[in-house]
């Protein structure tokens, strides 16, 4: 999410933020830059439904000279897919001449070798690139289009061709469900073939449905035979960093029992603030802002930029207020969530109980 140093040389102010309710500084923050996909992936809703336009590209661009006067130090730029907007290579060279760390999640398919070359030249620090199996026909089934997996594996290619020009790391994404799972075993081959830094194996929703969710033998096949070899072979490789890396629905009883009800959290929540109040934000495509993307379909918006400041928004009545429900037990919400548990872990040892 950010790099501990900078909650480590604040840690009183954000400590006295914390306490108080008040904003301290959003340090990541993540823009879902357009709605629409060119892929029609099973477990995804992007391609079925049309919304409304996005927010101006001159709009996304004083967003950004904003955050950076607020004291942003990374924003990750996803979607939908994010390349079918044409000005994501420009919002990348702008956040980078701000001194704030790009990312992104993109499945790759738009990547071409101008694209790929302009992007690691203009900052991006690091790519996600969704791959649902290792094994192509498996793949396009997911991803729903022809011809997608080819396009993804070459851009991921592309990326390592010119990721010497500019640090960057590649990482692969892959939403584990019951469609793929006894697939993956391979994954961390494919991915060190490709030339990509690591994996990240990520549960499927369960909003997806009963067809993709994964049921109690479901999950005991994949952390019996299928999660051990994927951990072996990427801790190998250089892939992951622990091998809790490879069992996304949790090892113990109790974790898989709160995995399959979709509280990927594991219960640490119950005891546990989420900070992201404090150091995150999101901001949609149509110019709404949340707190993060699990709070996105479940609370009202915090405000708009079409009509207001980011600063107005982040310093809002209504983010206090999401802020005080962020005291354990946090919001439902939060529980179905482990995108930020190490780094809330991190900072609760650093700024100590309060």
């Amino acid at each position: 999410m950010y790099n501990p140093k900078e909650v480590q040389s604040q840690k009183d102010e954000l400590r006295r933020a914390v306490l108080h309710a008040r904003p301290f500084k959003p340090l990541y923050v993540k823009l879902k830059v357009f709605y629409g996909c060119n892929l029609k992936c099973e477990m995804c809703n992007h391609w079925r439904a049309r919304r409304e336009p996005p927010i101006s590209s001159d709009r996304f661009r004083e967003v950004l000279d904003e955050l950076a006067e607020l004291g942003t130090k990374k924003i990750h730029i996803s979607g939908g897919e994010p390349m079918l907007r044409a000005q994501v290579p420009e919002m990348v060279e702008q956040a980078s001449a701000l001194g704030i760390k790009v990312t992104m999640t993109t499945n790759g398919t738009l990547i071409d070798k101008v694209k790929a070359r302009r992007l690691v030249e203009g900052g991006l620090r690091g790519v996600n690139i969704s791959i649902d199996s290792p094994v192509r026909k498996m793949h396009e089934k997911i991803r729903g289009v022809e011809g997608a997996f080819k396009a993804t594996t070459k851009a991921v290619e592309l990326f390592r061709r010119y990721k010497r020009k500019g640090k960057l790391a590649i990482r692969i994404n892959t939403v584990v469900s019951r469609t793929n799972y006894q697939t993956l075993a391979t994954l961390p081959d494919l991915a060190y073939e490709l030339g990509a830094d690591g994996i990240n194996l990520i549960p499927v929703d369960d909003h997806c449905g009963e067809i993709l969710s994964m049921r109690k033998k479901d999950i005991a096949l994949f952390n019996q035979e299928i999660a051990p070899k994927i951990a072996a072979r990427a801790l190998a490789l250089g892939l992951i960093v622990s091998d809790e890396d490879a069992f996304p629905f949790g090892r113990t009883d109790s974790q898989v029992r709160l995995g399959r009800a979709g509280r990927y959290a594991f219960g640490y929540y119950d005891k546990h603030p989420c900070y992201a109040a404090w150091t995150h934000s999101l901001i949609d495509f149509n110019g709404y802002v949340y707190v993060c993307c699990m709070t996105r379909e479940r609370i009202p918006p915090l405000g708009n930029l079409k009509t207001q400041s980011f600063k107005e928004i982040w310093e809002s009545a209504a983010y206090r207020q999401v802020r005080l429900k962020m005291h354990p037990p946090a919001l439902a919400a939060c529980r179905r969530c482990d995108d930020f548990i190490e780094q809330n872990k991190n900072i609760w040892e650093t700024i100590g109980p309060y």
